[in-house]
């Protein structure tokens, strides 16, 4: 007997499989991101940006149970109306969160990087009221939104304020029998890449010639080499306006470092953070020792 259904044609002999027939094997859904669009997107000290159809006029494929297999745009349903920023998300049987988007700065196509130093992502969401299918709504009716999050060092999705005009790259949803006849499976490479005009060419080092004994623990300025006490230092060579906006990017970037008499301080130990523009040695210094500190702002 001729097969003419994709119903009857079993494609699990071999036992074990997700796909009983061809028929659930080209309604398996693929998550694809397209390319970065070139729509500008103003975000404005805001943690979430609304979304129109002028940067797609597609569908929304709501969830895992999305019917939308065509080219639907990947949404995580939220508990209310668009309009606040939120970590709703979803995610496959792998761990990956399936409508976490690639961001970028529209000006300079760099990706961005909040203060702690992570890579700032998006989350795609809809309109609580919004069923799988629903068009992208029109500017002033939108029914979705981007909610702009950082992966913590702890792996939590933590949202984050952006003041700039951005640019998302969509993840769109396909089934098997939808797919295009020839793709490119993953994402640019270059998306993760920083221009090298962002990134400076050389470390910068000041350096500080004491002239006046520092107590242990003595907080100093690294601007003027002075110490919140009695010590005092002469500091020469480069400027360095931030030795790290926290203690964690302070301690843990390798391109921060602080040298006493010419060694190596340990991090934490022997120098530590106390800001942006201070920090203490855990031991005292004399008139005519001398400190550095070394960055890559």
């Amino acid at each position: 007997m001729a097969l003419h259904s994709e119903r009857h044609i079993d494609t699990d002999r071999a036992g074990g499989g997700n796909y009983s027939t061809l028929f659930d094997f080209l309604n398996g859904a693929e998550v694809m991101p397209l390319p970065f669009s070139e729509v500008d997107i103003a975000v404005s000290s805001a943690q979430y940006s609304l979304l129109d159809d002028s940067l797609n006029s597609g569908n929304i494929a709501l969830g895992l149970a999305t019917a939308e297999l065509d080219g639907g745009i990947m949404a995580a349903a939220l508990a209310g109306g668009v309009g606040t920023a939120s970590t709703a998300n979803i995610t496959d049987d792998n761990g990956h969160v399936l409508n976490l988007v690639q961001v970028r700065d529209a000006g300079t196509n760099d990706p961005i990087v909040e203060a702690g130093g992570h890579v700032v992502y998006g989350l795609l969401q809809a309109a609580s009221t919004v069923v799988d299918g629903d068009a992208v709504g029109a500017s002033g009716s939108e029914n979705v939104q981007v909610s702009f999050v950082y992966i913590a060092d702890d792996g939590t999705i933590t949202l984050v304020a952006l003041d700039q005009s951005v640019e998302i790259a969509l993840n769109i949803v396909y089934a098997q029998r939808f797919l295009p006849a020839i793709r490119k499976s993953g994402a640019v490479p270059a998306r993760e890449v920083i221009a090298a005009s962002a990134v400076p060419s050389e470390p910068k080092c000041r350096k500080f010639g004491v002239t006046t004994a520092f107590l242990a623990n003595e907080v100093i300025t690294v601007a003027t080499g002075a110490g919140a006490t009695a010590g005092a230092s002469t500091p020469s060579g480069d400027t360095i306006t931030s030795i790290g906006a926290t203690n964690t990017i302070f301690s843990e970037d390798n391109r921060i470092r602080a040298r006493v008499n010419g060694a190596q301080a340990t991090k934490e130990v022997e120098a530590i953070w106390d800001s942006a523009t201070t920090f203490h040695f855990s031991v005292a210094l004399d008139p005519g020792d001398s400190f550095e500190l070394e960055t890559a702002e």
